[in-house]
C-alpha cells in the first residue's frame, strides 16, 4: 500500500511532469476510498475544466456533455461564500440533507455515474475562480469522516504547492484556459539547488534576479539578509527532507533592493523532475521566487507564515491590509462582523498592534520594505 511519503514524493514529481497527474490523483482517491479525484478549474457559467483520474473520465464527460457545470451547487457555492486556499468542505457543510435528497446533481447525475459524495480543497485563490482537489466516493460508503478531511487538509497544501510549480514551470492548458490573465503575469524566478545549497540551475527570470535576493558564499546560496538566512535554510531543509503529511509545505520573505519584498517557497525536486526540467542529476530541491503582494492584498499563505496565523485570521488581516473595513471584510469572508471583531483581536494580539492602522502599516509592509 502507497504510503503518505511516497505519495507526497509523487505530488511533487507530477508538479514537474504535468502527466502524472492522473496518475497521483488516481492514488489520492484511493488513499481516502473514493473513486479517484480531481482538479477543477470552476468560473461561474463556463463549462469547467479538469485534471482527473482515469477512472472518473466516464463521469466527467456525462458532468461536461451534459453541462452539469451549470447546476454545480458545490463549484457554486464555493465561489457564493467566497472560501479561499486550505478550506476544506464535504457535502455536509454546503448542502442540507433535504438538498441531497432533491437535487438533480445528486438524485440524476451521482445516481447514473455511480457517485455519493464528495468533499473538495480550495485552492490557488482567483477572483472568481474555483480550483479545488475533489475526492468523490460512492454512496453506499458513507459521507467522509472528520478525520478524512483533516487528512484532505494537510495533503490537499501539497497538491496545491506542486499545483503552482505546474503553472510557474509547465504548461498546464486547463488552469491555462480557467485563469488565464492570471497565470501570464506570473513573473517567477526558479532556481535548482543541490543537497549543499549550491546553485546548479535557474531560468532566465531567476538568472537576471538571482543578485537582488541571493548571494554565493563559498558556492552555497544564502540570502542577501543575513537575519533572513535561517528561515530560507528551514524551508529548503523541509522540503529536502518532504516528509509525508507530517511536513507542510512553507514559505519565507526577502527583501530586494528596490524596496519590494518576494516570497520565497521550495519543493523536492525528484529524478523524474530533474530530467523535466532539464537539471543536473544534483539538483535535489526547486526553489520558486514571485512578488509577496499583489496589487490589491497581500497573499494571506504568506501572512499565516510570516506572523504565525491560522488560515482564517490570514484572510482577515490579508482583507484589512488591503483597505477593507471590518464589516465589508467580514461579508467577503462570509461571517458575522462580530466574529470578524472577535477575529480581528486575535490577529492584533498577535501581530503585537493596538489599532486596524497598524495592522495595515505591519501587512502593507510585506509588499514594500519602505512601510516597515
Amino acid at each position: 500500500m502507497l504510503t503518505s511519503d511516497e505519495l507526497v514524493r509523487d505530488i511533487y514529481e507530477a508538479g514537474l511532469t504535468p502527466e502524472l497527474w492522473p496518475g497521483v490523483l488516481s492514488r489520492i482517491g484511493a488513499l481516502f476510498d473514493g473513486e479517484g479525484a480531481t482538479i477543477i478549474f470552476y468560473r461561474d457559467n463556463a463549462p469547467a475544466e479538469f485534471i482527473f483520474a482515469p477512472e472518473l473520465e466516464p463521469a466527467i464527460n456525462v458532468y461536461l456533455e451534459e453541462e452539469w457545470w451549470r447546476r454545480d451547487i458545490h463549484a457554486q457555492r464555493v465561489l457564493e461564500s467566497h472560501m479561499k486556499s486550505g478550506d476544506v468542505i464535504d457535502d455536509l457543510a454546503i448542502v442540507t440533507p433535504e438538498e441531497i435528497e432533491t437535487l438533480p446533481i445528486y438524485t440524476d447525475l451521482f445516481a447514473r455515474v455511480g457517485l455519493g459524495w464528495l468533499m473538495s480543497h480550495v485552492m490557488l485563490p482567483a477572483e472568481g475562480v474555483f480550483v479545488g482537489l475533489t475526492v468523490p466516493r460512492a454512496k453506499r460508503k458513507g459521507p467522509y469522516r472528520d478525520s478524512e478531511i483533516a487528512r484532505l487538509r494537510r495533503l490537499g497544501r501539497h497538491v496545491e504547492q506542486a499545483l503552482r510549480v505546474s503553472l510557474r514551470t509547465a504548461s498546464l492548458e486547463a488552469a491555462r484556459r480557467v485563469l488565464g490573465a492570471a497565470l501570464d503575469a506570473l513573473d517567477t524566478g526558479v532556481y535548482g539547488l543541490d543537497a549543499g545549497r549550491r546553485l546548479v540551475m535557474e531560468n532566465e527570470t531567476g538568472r537576471a534576479r538571482f543578485p537582488d535576493h541571493f548571494a554565493l558564499v563559498d558556492g552555497r546560496v544564502t540570502t542577501r539578509d543575513p537575519e533572513a538566512d535561517p528561515r530560507f535554510a528551514a524551508i529548503l531543509a523541509g522540503a529536502h527532507r518532504a516528509e509525508g503529511l507530517g511536513w507542510a509545505p512553507r514559505t519565507c520573505l526577502l527583501d530586494t533592493p528596490e524596496g519590494d519584498r518576494i516570497v520565497v517557497s521550495a519543493a523536492p525536486l525528484s529524478d523524474a523532475g530533474q530530467a523535466r526540467m532539464g537539471a543536473p542529476a544534483a539538483a535535489r530541491t526547486l526553489v520558486l521566487t514571485h512578488r509577496a503582494a499583489s496589487d490589491r492584498a497581500v497573499d494571506p499563505a504568506v501572512l499565516r507564515d510570516v506572523f504565525g496565523l491560522s488560515l482564517g485570521e490570514a484572510r482577515l488581516a490579508s482583507l484589512i491590509g488591503a483597505g477593507q473595513a471590518v464589516r465589508q471584510a467580514a461579508g467577503q469572508l462570509g461571517v458575522t462582523e462580530g466574529t470578524a471583531r472577535l477575529v480581528l483581536k486575535r490577529v492584533f494580539r498577535k501581530l503585537g498592534v493596538n489599532r486596524q492602522a497598524e495592522l495595515v502599516l505591519r501587512v502593507s509592509s510585506l509588499g514594500r520594505t519602505g512601510g516597515a
